[in-house]
């Protein structure tokens, strides 16, 4: 080897950039490919914008759900995880991408109609919400009011709770109750539009109960000194409560009641929301407590437990006790 072997050699310039990307780089199927892979199984000629029907996307969901190869191709990805069928929120994406160009296509006089607007629409596999039973939250009420005497601090958990479960409210719009919120001559609460998820205003009527704990709570906040918030649930220092602070007391609550479900705030509403329809409430009067605008999603919470559904049917069935329309023959023979 010569001397000047390392100075003869000639130099290769780095094949990898010192900096790494700014952003994570993602290799994905854009739509048109997905969906001319679908057609390609479905027919042979080739695919014009008169040939997208409402057949033909319902055909195209249930091959995205059965049939598509998940990572098909994918040099990466082991041949076990390239498996039949994508996830719902997959063929959700790529529902609406089709939807949108369907859209413009109409809009830009490419076509008449659109093909989705017969189309069902696609329903995504819901996951069943744990709630809490009656006993259980019946014991986080016990355990907050045996703590409510202890403090102010105490006392207002209560009344927190107590309206959560009550009022079927969200953490942030509870917390952001002023006190002319209340209305004292119908027991109710007016949840104020910017407060409220869908920005529209909506009144919550309160049990006795919960509106004398109301009181109770607005009378103690007039011993606070100073300039305060505007609020029904202040902190110590007159400012507006963290609903991360009230979730860490609270799920003390939870802990020392012995309940062993993953409790969160939101769960309180699930629950209620649930109990309300197995007690015989209707799911128009809930929408309106819970300020859903589209009845479907309050449907979420009909997943009524297996002896209320046969308690409606023996009281409410066609041969049930109480329906009026069915009159019991007289088996006695003359």
């Amino acid at each position: 080897m010569s001397i000047k072997f390392f100075e003869e050699k000639p130099r290769i310039a780095k094949r990898q950039p010192h900096k790494r990307q700014p952003e994570k780089i993602m290799k994905r199927e854009n739509i048109k490919s997905v969906f001319e892979k679908f057609y390609s199984t479905v027919s042979d000629q080739p695919l014009y914008l008169s040939n997208i029907s409402t057949d033909l996307i319902s055909d195209y969901v249930y091959w995205l759900k059965n049939d598509c190869i998940k990572f098909e191709g994918h040099k990466y990805t082991p041949a076990e995880y390239q498996t039949k069928g994508l996830a719902d929120t997959s063929i959700d994406t790529r529902i609406k991408n089709l939807k949108s160009f369907m859209r413009w296509c109409q809009k830009e006089e490419l076509i008449q109609k659109s093909p989705f607007d017969r189309f069902e629409g696609f329903q995504q596999n819901r996951k069943d919400i744990e709630i809490l039973t009656r006993s259980e939250i019946d014991e986080l009420l016990k355990v907050a009011k045996f703590h409510s005497k202890k403090s102010f601090k105490h006392f207002r958990d209560y009344v927190l709770l107590h309206l959560l479960v009550d009022g079927m409210l969200r953490i942030t719009e509870a917390l952001l109750i002023s006190p002319n919120d209340v209305n004292h001559s119908d027991k109710t609460i007016l949840i104020q539009s910017e407060n409220a998820k869908s920005r529209k205003s909506r009144m919550i009527p309160l049990s006795n109960k919960t509106y004398r704990l109301i009181e109770q709570l607005l009378i103690e906040n007039e011993a606070f000194e100073g300039e305060v918030d505007d609020l029904l649930f202040l902190s110590l220092s007159g400012k507006m409560l963290s609903k991360n602070n009230v979730l860490r007391d609270i799920r003390k609550y939870a802990v020392e009641a012995g309940i062993t479900k993953r409790f969160y705030l939101h769960l309180l509403r699930h629950s209620s929301a649930t109990h309300y329809l197995s007690s015989s409430g209707d799911v128009e009067s809930l929408r309106k407590i819970l300020g859903h605008s589209d009845l479907r999603t309050v449907l979420i919470y009909a997943h009524m437990a297996d002896n209320t559904v046969q308690e409606k049917h023996a009281s409410a069935g066609f041969f049930g006790t109480e329906n009026k329309t069915y009159q019991k023959r007289n088996n006695k023979r003359i």
